[in-house]
Formats: structure tokens, C-alpha cells, sequence
């Protein structure tokens, strides 16, 4: 998703943007950004992935809850407040004693990738989320083709591995809620450059 940079700002300042709800904002230490809208595709792919998680967590009998891209992540070790594209909280929610709607204990967090936001998505922004050690699997949804990429930690540490599902017929497995999401289900309705 693009962003559009507004300007540094205590996190006082960035309280009252949140309150105001006009427009969503992402704080990134001092750092007011404002939340650009999405592509067509994005939107699908964020609405399938929240969806499909939800119904398997659903019917798996789960105490965990997939939450849409409302919701935004704590970061304290970075002072961000980051909008995920979709996560799952299992047991409890831990919400924020700063900001009211923050979580801080993502167990699954999923990012919908496009060509500008990859990088970010890939490095920074994925440091950022394993820094939170509820963190166990961290997926990117490639929006312009049929590819997800999935980081898997391991144990208590950032040591851990990559998995990757390419094309309709391939699915990915969230092992740390028991959900396999099949491909062809999570693009439905997207218009794909090479189906």
C-alpha cells in the first residue's frame, strides 16, 4: 500500500489524528504517515485472506480471531504503529495502553505486496513485526501474480524459514493455527497478469 508522508510529530499529536478518524495514519517514531488507499486487487486479496482464515479458525473450533486491516500493530521496541493488511490474535487480544485499537500480540500477520511496497514489506517492515515475539508466521500476498511468501519463526527466536506457494493449484500452510489456505481460493475474484 503507498503512503504519503505528513510530517514529524509527537506521539501526542499522532493520538489526536487517531481520535479524530478521519483518515487512518501510520506512526513510524516521530513520523506521521498518511494510509494511501489500495489497488482493486489489494482489496480482494486482503478481504479473502481475513475471511478464509476466519471461516477455517471458525469451524477448526480455535480460540483465535482473524481481524481486517482496522486494527493497527504495536511496535514498542520500534515505536511504530503499523495497519497490517490482516492478522490473527490467538486467546486474548492485548490491546495498547497508549492508543486504543493497537494490539500487541499478533500471532499471524499477512501484508498484500504490489511492486512499490515489497521492498518495505520484505525488510524493514518485516523487522519491525518479529520484533514482537507473539509473532510465529508473517505472510506476503503478491497481488500482481498468483505467489505468497511465508516466514516461519521458530521457537522463541528470529531464527527461522521461508516457504513459498506459486500458482492457482499450489496452497500455503499457517502452522501456528492450523489453516491451509489454497491459492485458487485466495485470488478468487482477482484479475491476475499470468493465470
Amino acid at each position: 500500500m503507498a503512503v504519503a508522508q505528513v510530517t514529524k510529530l509527537p506521539i501526542s499529536e499522532y493520538l489526536s489524528f487517531e481520535h479524530r478518524g478521519e483518515m487512518r495514519y501510520e506512526y513510524h517514531n516521530g513520523e506521521v504517515y498518511a494510509m494511501a488507499g489500495g489497488t482493486i486487487a489489494h482489496t480482494i486479496l486482503s478481504s479473502n485472506t481475513q475471511r478464509l482464515i476466519g471461516n477455517a479458525l471458525t469451524v477448526a473450533g480455535k480460540n483465535c480471531i482473524s481481524l481486517n486491516s482496522d486494527v493497527k500493530i504495536e511496535i514498542e521496541a520500534a515505536h511504530r504503529y503499523i495497519y497490517p493488511d490482516a492478522a490473527v490474535v490467538c486467546g486474548k487480544i492485548n490491546e495498547s495502553t497508549m492508543i486504543k485499537g493497537a494490539i500487541l500480540n499478533p500471532r499471524v500477520v499477512v501484508e498484500v505486496i504490489s511492486e512499490t511496497s515489497a521492498d518495505y514489506d520484505r525488510g524493514a517492515k518485516m523487522r519491525y513485526y518479529l520484533s514482537l515475539i507473539t509473532l510465529k508466521e508473517y505472510l506476503l500476498i503478491d497481488q500482481d501474480k498468483a505467489h505468497v511468501t511465508l516466514y516461519r519463526r521458530h521457537e522463541e527466536s528470529n531464527l527461522g524459514s521461508f516457504h513459498y506457494a506459486d500458482g492457482l493449484e499450489d496452497s500455503i500452510e499457517l502452522k501456528s493455527i492450523g489453516v491451509i489456505l489454497p491459492l485458487r481460493e485466495l485470488y478468487q475474484n482477482v484479475d491476475l497478469e499470468d493465470k
